[in-house]
C-alpha cells in the first residue's frame, strides 16, 4: 500500500521531460500533474471534483508503471488533458520488503496481483462515490495491464450476473458490452505479452539451475512486479489465457508503442490481437517526423498526446452523433503520424524544444 498522506498532495510543475520529472520527483513524492486530481483525496474527502464543467465527459483515470508514480508518468500528458476534460490519478503497489521502495516516489513495484487489487478496489470507489457510469482508462507499461484487466473483469462481472438472471450467453455478452464501466483501454508501451528484458529471463533461469537464488534477490533489490513481468511468467501467461480472451467486447482499446523501446521486447507485445466485434486499434507511434520515443520518452512525445486526444475525440463524437456501433477498428501497426506535430523526440528524454510560438508544438 501507499505510504504517503493524502493531505499531502500538491500540484508539480508542468515539465515536458522524462529526466526533469522524474529526477525532481524523487525529492517531490508529494506531487501531482497540474490540473490533475487524486483519487484517494476524493475517496478520503479532501476533494471534491466538479465535473459539471467538462459537460459530461467521461472522466479519465491515469495509471502509471513499474518503479515510477503519477506525476512522473504523466507530468506532461495529464495537464494536456485536463484543459478541457476531468482527469484524475493514482499512485499504487508500494512493497515496502523491495529496497527500491525505500524511495517514496517509487511505486509498482509489488506482486501484480497486489497491485491489481489496490488499483481494483480504488477504481472501484471511486466509482461509486462519484456515482460514474463509466470511466476511460489510461496507462503506462505495466499500468496498461491493470487497467486492460479491470475493464475485463468489469465486463466479465456484469456477463455472469447477466447470465444468472436467464439471459443466454449471447443476450448476456451484449449485456455486459453495453453497459461496461470502461469506455477506453489506452495503453502506452504496455507490456501485454511480457519482455525478453533483453535475455534477462534466460539468464536469471540458468543462474536459479545453478542453484542461485536470483528470484528472490531480484525481489528483494526491485520488487515482485519485474520478474512477474518477463515473457512467459505465470502472471501473464495466466491473465492472457483467460477463458473469454484477451479483450471483451464493449471498451475501445487503443495501444500506442514503439520499437525503440528498450523495455518491452519484443515491442509489438504493446499491441492486441485484433478479433471479431472488439474495438482495437495499434499504433506504432514512430512512423516518421522523428519521433524515436522509447518506453518512456513516449509519455512525453506531442504525438502520443495527439493521438490520445484524437481518439478520445472521435468517442465522444460517435456518442454525441449516436452512430458508435459495434466492430473491429483499423488495427495496422503502422498508422500514420499526425501531420500537425513535427517535434523531435528522444529516447529517455522526450520532445526536444521548438521556437516559441512554432506551429505544431504542443
Amino acid at each position: 500500500m501507499d505510504d504517503y498522506s493524502p493531505s499531502t498532495r500538491v500540484f508539480g510543475p508542468l515539465l515536458r521531460a522524462f529526466p526533469q520529472a522524474y529526477l525532481r520527483s524523487l525529492r517531490h513524492p508529494e506531487w501531482i500533474p497540474h490540473g490533475v486530481q487524486d483519487v484517494r483525496e476524493i475517496l478520503d474527502g479532501k476533494v471534491t471534483p466538479d465535473l459539471d464543467r467538462y459537460n459530461g465527459r467521461t472522466p479519465i483515470v491515469l495509471v502509471h508503471g513499474t518503479w515510477m508514480n503519477s506525476f512522473n508518468s504523466f507530468a506532461m500528458l495529464g495537464p494536456f488533458l485536463a484543459r478541457n476534460r476531468p482527469v484524475f490519478s493514482l499512485d499504487y503497489g508500494s512493497d515496502p520488503a523491495a529496497l527500491v521502495s525505500r524511495l517514496r516516489s517509487v511505486k509498482a513495484t509489488t506482486d501484480l496481483s497486489d497491485a491489481l487489487a489496490e488499483v481494483t478496489d480504488l477504481l472501484d470507489r471511486f466509482r461509486a462515490q462519484l456515482s460514474l457510469p463509466r470511466l476511460d482508462l489510461i496507462g503506462h507499461s505495466q499500468g496498461g495491464l491493470h487497467c486492460r484487466s479491470y475493464a475485463n473483469a468489469s465486463i466479465d462481472s456484469l456477463y455472469d450476473d447477466a447470465l444468472n438472471h436467464g439471459l443466454n450467453e449471447e443476450e448476456a455478452e451484449q449485456y455486459a458490452s453495453d453497459n461496461s464501466p470502461v469506455r477506453a483501454v489506452i495503453s502506452l508501451a504496455g507490456n501485454h505479452r511480457g519482455t525478453t528484458a533483453w535475455g534477462m529471463r534466460r539468464r536469471l533461469s540458468a543462474l536459479e539451475r545453478c542453484g542461485l537464488p536470483m528470484h528472490k534477490l531480484v525481489d528483494r533489490l526491485v520488487g515482485r512486479a519485474c520478474i512477474q513481468q518477463l515473457l512467459d511468467s505465470d502472471y501473464i501467461a495466466t491473465l492472457n489465457r483467460a477463458a473469454r480472451g484477451i479483450t471483451r467486447r464493449g471498451p475501445h482499446y487503443l495501444n500506442i508503442g514503439t520499437p525503440f523501446d528498450t523495455v518491452v521486447r519484443p515491442w509489438t507485445g504493446a499491441f492486441l490481437p485484433e478479433q471479431e466485434g472488439h474495438h482495437i486499434t495499434n499504433v506504432n507511434n514512430a512512423t516518421g517526423g522523428g519521433d524515436w520515443s522509447d518506453h518512456l520518452a513516449l509519455l512525453y512525445s506531442p504525438n502520443t498526446l495527439e493521438r490520445i486526444h484524437e481518439f478520445l475525440e472521435e468517442l465522444d463524437g460517435a456518442e454525441e452523433s449516436g452512430a458508435e456501433e459495434g466492430g473491429t477498428e483499423d488495427s495496422s501497426t503502422n498508422k500514420q503520424t499526425p501531420r500537425h506535430v513535427r517535434q523531435r523526440v528522444l529516447p529517455m528524454y522526450g520532445a526536444l524544444p521548438t521556437r516559441l510560438g512554432r506551429r505544431g508544438q504542443i
